[in-house]
């Protein structure tokens, strides 16, 4: 049975997410850090229930995001697959320059014209809520309107001043036709023909969700809708979650589940380009817990020729050959000093130039580490800066391999024509993920949730 489902990530961690939200159900999934070949695409569209493509629209101008999504939505397109995701972070990070939504919804219409585009961002597993139209998200025990998110309001690249997701989509240019609320969501949990006539004629619809039900239910509404028309969706992984359960409820193929353990490795490397007060708190963490902290300067990313790079390699390939376990990171949370200075200091540059340049540092420093130490774990932390980090690097797709999602935490094995990276496991990470001894675990491994 030909693939069901194609995704397009806007950052590599969160197209890792929601890759692991589909292979939780047993759905047969594979995930690519770039577009592949058309062959090399048939054939896991033949082989596979979900494929997905990682990318960085999330950190590119509306020029680049034209040039990185037209070749994928053409192939994408030349499959026949008529369910499509581009896959949104479940905080909605975008605006009108940036990352914005309203721009990949153009290029999908472009592609496809005449779609249904459902607009689904929560996430209630992971703590990301659409209540009325507003969303909603968890920090710490504390649920914040978007608008007041202590780590979204503030975001260094695109912070959220509206918690209206219409009026958010409206200022990227794109105009929501209905919404679709939680209460009507209730009122047919067990009969989705009513919402499939109501958006059957409709070209945008807001679908709220203020639990995994209301997720499972608009799946299976856009899944019936998916028959009769193409649907392109942005969504967050948590419409892949509830359409994960809604196949595997209706008997489609399902295979086997992800395990619950990752077993220990004797030593971890951890990269870490998020600026959030939860990164911060586990790079603390796994400090206190014996991993050696190596600091990337704001004047190594301003001059990537820096001597310090060789200084930072030097430093992270003995403790590792020490075996030791190492956290690289560029800031211990969004007051952190270096990140100011960055700011000032890179004032101008174009989109994805700063993210690019971190990615690119850490794609040295992890072959430097990979070559100097039979690695077997790999954690990469930041969205933006890991789906540079990812290409970089060599990797050229993921298969997901555990999941621990108490922590929303999907490690997988890497594919690589590189021996060096093939089967590398590996931990892509945004900077809301996880608890403070997220490394720890990383490192030590788990058993269940």
């Amino acid at each position: 049975m030909p693939a069901r489902l194609l995704f397009y990530g806007d950052d590599f961690t969160g197209a890792a997410d929601n890759a692991a939200q589909f292979a939780r159900h047993g759905h047969r999934t594979q995930l690519f850090f770039h577009l592949p070949e058309p062959t090399t695409l048939q054939k896991a569209v033949a082989e596979c229930d979900v494929v997905g493509v990682a990318g960085t629209a999330r950190s590119l101008d509306n020029e680049a995001m034209a040039s990185e999504l037209r070749p994928i939505w053409q192939a994408f397109a030349n499959t026949g697959v008529p369910f499509i995701q581009y896959k949104c972070c479940s905080t909605f990070d975008s605006s009108p320059q940036i990352g914005s939504l309203g721009q990949a919804i153009r290029l999908m219409q472009e592609a496809w014209p005449g779609c249904l585009v459902p607009v689904a961002a929560a996430a209630p597993a992971f703590g990301r809520y659409t209540v009325f139209g507003d969303h909603f998200a968890r920090a710490g025990d504390q649920v914040h309107r978007l608008d007041r998110h202590p780590v979204m309001a503030v975001h260094p690249i695109t912070p959220m001043h509206e918690a209206n997701l219409a009026k958010v989509l409206s200022e990227q240019g794109h105009d929501v036709d209905s919404r679709i609320d939680w209460l009507t969501l209730n009122a047919h949990r067990d009969d989705v023909q009513a919402l499939v006539t109501r958006c059957l004629n409709e070209n945008s619809v807001l679908f709220d969700g203020l639990d995994q039900s209301h997720m499972v239910t608009t799946a299976a509404a856009l899944w019936q809708l998916s028959a009769q028309r193409t649907v392109c969706a942005v969504a967050s992984q948590g419409l892949a979650h509830g359409m994960g359960q809604h196949w595997r409820a209706q008997d489609l193929a399902p295979q086997t589940a992800l395990a619950s353990g990752l077993a220990p490795v004797k030593q971890l490397l951890v990269l870490s380009g998020s600026c959030s007060a939860l990164s911060a708190t586990q790079i603390q963490h796994a400090m206190a817990c014996g991993f050696v902290g190596v600091r990337i300067s704001s004047n190594m990313l301003l001059d990537p020729a820096s001597p310090e790079w060789t200084a930072c390699q030097s430093l992270v390939v003995q403790a590792l050959q020490k075996s030791q376990s190492v956290v690289v990171f560029t800031a211990l949370g969004p007051h952190d000093p270096e990140v100011h200075a960055l700011r000032e200091a890179t004032h101008g540059w174009p989109a994805g130039q700063l993210t690019q340049r971190l990615g690119e540092g850490f794609a040295r420093l992890a072959h430097a580490s990979l070559k100097a130490v039979p690695l077997k774990r790999l954690v990469v932390a930041g969205g933006d800066s890991s789906s540079y980090t990812m290409r970089l690097l060599g990797a050229d797709a993921l298969q997901p391999l555990v999941s621990h999602f108490g922590q929303n935490a999907h490690f997988a094995t890497l594919v690589s024509q590189d021996p060096m990276l093939q089967g590398v496991e590996v931990l892509l990470k945004g900077g809301q993920v996880g608890q403070a001894h997220l490394y720890e675990m990383a490192l030590q491994g788990f058993v269940g949730e």
